[in-house]
């Protein structure tokens, strides 16, 4: 079910009539027609109309009528709708825009399903007449794509035979509404080629979804230079709901909008003044509207629709987008630096949000719960993630896709794991340069259009200076056995961090650079509560002395010796956390070599009843 998420609210102007043009009234009524009835009839006015009237006049006619009647018989919205001062986001004269997800939006009547049924009748006769009107195409492929039906729209798209790239875009925004985003963008391409430069840059401005930050940055470079395309491959790169499906949706949502408001130019809408600047400001912003309704109720709170002749009557539209809507472009800090942003910045939609966009296979983004660690091979980066869905609503029974994709720096490209039909418990695997990283977790099922994901920065632990390093703490289910690798310790990975405290719990790491001929090594580890500042190994040990009335510390302090004939030291140790009150805690390892600075790692874990 749609929600009401971004509204529109616009004041018609007065005297607005009721009857259809004599093009549709000529039509036999709807209840009294079959299908093939209803098309012979249409047929038969178009023929007869045409005589008097070009294609395009009679088309452009008959959609005006229709949306007149879609806006005196839209259903009554009955959620909240500011005005004046309490409008969170003005736009033009005549516009508020408000996110909500809370309110529904009424059903569509069947009487205006039938009644667009019937127009795109009239519309195909005449698009058979003239396939070379962008206009007809254009309100064809509009009127499928608003009645769900993608794959007629292509259909028209591809019997186009308008001279340019029209044909092309109409085809590329079809697709993109199918869910085939790699043959959206390929399609899109081919329309970015045969455009005049100048209309390209406009095409490929992204200014309209940029936070005034990024928009400095972005404004600094110059459409068609290296650095401008440079830095919007990046912006799209990293805008992308999914990393690891195939074609970039955001960059197609794009351009799907770019050719819905062409469609739109010159043509009537639910609205009843005419497609304006800033009525394609917000199509471009937020996309288009699928639903619609009034607000019920005319300034002074006399009832809407008092009849075809009151010269006062005024309607007020309502149109609302899918939800939930996410931000359409990451922020300034995340764009700059993502490999150092965290989960809330990519979950949390703090304001300003210029932009927003609904993936129809992500209605349902969740947050997946996973326990992920990486480790280093050479030069090369092992991230290994273990991950549970299976007691995710909706997820039960279905098919899953899996991606596990590494993301270097600020390069728009990355290393990827892609698995289909995945088990709803286990672990994915990738590779990647050594350093830091911006890690995507994915797992979606698209017939329940859910994706659950885990995205944010990841780097080694600190080590500056040091010789020896430390990979990630993972935990793991104690299994009988000390894991020498992280290939080993993996299939037994808990999926979450979040242990019980009745249940021991396995701690793997590795300390890289040792001295093959073997060192000795300081290891000390406290579970201490994560409350307070990063500390020493003393204050940290002292607090952990501290966790409270009933509450015995959890640390450990061993001698130990590297291992022998390899530069990689693998160790492992179970605990026991029977002592720990419920609560958050911060593992903190620390490894004193002699001769260098002490190196730390920590991980957080939560203990549960």
């Amino acid at each position: 079910m749609y929600h009401s998420a971004v509204t529109r609210l616009r004041l018609a102007p007065p005297a607005i009539g009721l009857a259809l043009t004599a093009l549709l009234s000529a039509v036999p009524p709807l209840a009294a027609q079959t299908p093939a009835g209803a098309a012979a009839a249409d047929s038969a006015t178009v023929a007869t109309t045409t005589t008097t009237a070009d294609p395009r006049t009679v088309a452009q006619q008959a959609q005006a009528d229709f949306e007149r009647f879609r806006r005196l018989n839209l259903p009554r919205y009955r959620g909240k709708v500011p005005t004046g001062r309490a409008c969170p986001e003005p736009v033009g004269l005549n516009w508020c825009y408000w996110y909500d997800e809370t309110n529904s939006m009424p059903p569509e009547p069947d009487t205006i399903a039938r009644m667009r049924d019937r127009l795109l009748r009239t519309l195909d006769s005449l698009g058979t007449l003239e396939p070379g009107d962008n206009w007809i195409s254009g309100q064809r492929v509009r009127y499928e794509v608003e009645s769900n039906r993608p794959t007629k729209a292509l259909t028209v798209a591809r019997a186009c035979r308008t001279v340019g790239w029209w044909c092309e875009a109409l085809a590329g925004l079809s697709l993109h509404e199918m869910g085939r985003y790699a043959d959206a963008e390929a399609t899109f391409e081919r329309v970015l080629a045969a455009m005049p430069e100048r209309e390209r840059c406009e095409w490929r401005d992204l200014t309209p979804y940029l936070d005034d930050d990024t928009r400095r940055v972005y404004i600094r470079t110059r459409c068609g230079t290296p650095e401008r395309a440079a830095y919007e491959a990046r912006v799209w790169w990293f805008a992308r709901t999914r990393y690891g499906m195939a074609g970039n949706d955001s960059r197609t949502e794009h351009f799907a909008r770019l050719t819905y408001a062409l469609i739109m130019r010159e043509a009537a809408g639910a609205y009843a003044r005419g497609f304006d600047e800033a009525e394609r400001e917000l199509l471009i912003r937020f996309g288009w509207p699928r639903q619609w309704a009034t607000e019920g109720m005319a300034p002074g709170g006399r009832p809407m629709f008092t009849g075809p002749d009151d010269p006062s009557l005024r309607v007020s539209v309502i149109g609302a987008e899918p939800t939930p809507a996410h931000r359409f472009i990451p922020p300034a800090n995340v764009l700059t630096s993502p490999a150092a942003s965290d989960s809330t910045e990519w979950a949390v939609q703090l304001p300003p949000v210029v932009a927003r966009y609904h993936p129809k296979y992500a209605s349902k983004l969740l947050m997946l719960e996973h326990q992920q660690g990486l480790f280093r091979r050479g030069d090369t980066a092992l991230v290994v993630l273990a991950y549970d869905v299976s007691k995710v609503p909706g997820l039960a029974g279905q098919r899953l896709d899996g991606a596990l994709v590494l993301t270097p720096g600020t390069t728009p490209a990355g290393q990827a794991t892609v698995r289909q039909n995945i088990p709803s418990r286990g672990t994915l695997t990738v590779r990647a340069p050594w350093g830091p990283l911006l890690m995507s977790a994915e797992i979606a099922a698209d017939s329940a259009s859910t994706l659950v994901r885990a995205r944010y920065g990841i780097r080694p632990p600190f080590a500056v200076g040091a010789r020896v390093s430390l990979s990630d703490l993972v935990f793991f289910r104690p299994y009988g056995a000390d894991p020498t690798t992280a290939e080993e310790v993996l299939p037994h990975l808990l999926a979450t961090q979040k242990v019980r405290a009745s249940e021991k719990v396995g701690i793997y790491w590795e300390a890289y650079n040792t001295n093959p001929a073997g060192e000795p090594m300081t290891i000390s580890l406290v579970v201490a509560p994560d409350d307070a500042e990063p500390e020493g190994r003393t204050a940290r040990a002292a607090r952990a002395l501290r966790l409270g009335r009933g509450t015995q510390p959890v640390s450990l302090s061993v001698q130990d010796r590297s291992a022998r004939g390899a530069r990689v030291t693998p160790r492992s140790v179970e605990v026991d956390l029977a002592s720990l009150r419920p609560g958050d805690y911060l593992v903190q390892l620390e490894i004193d070599v002699a001769g260098q600075y002490t190196v730390r790692a920590d991980r957080r874990i939560t203990v549960i009843p």
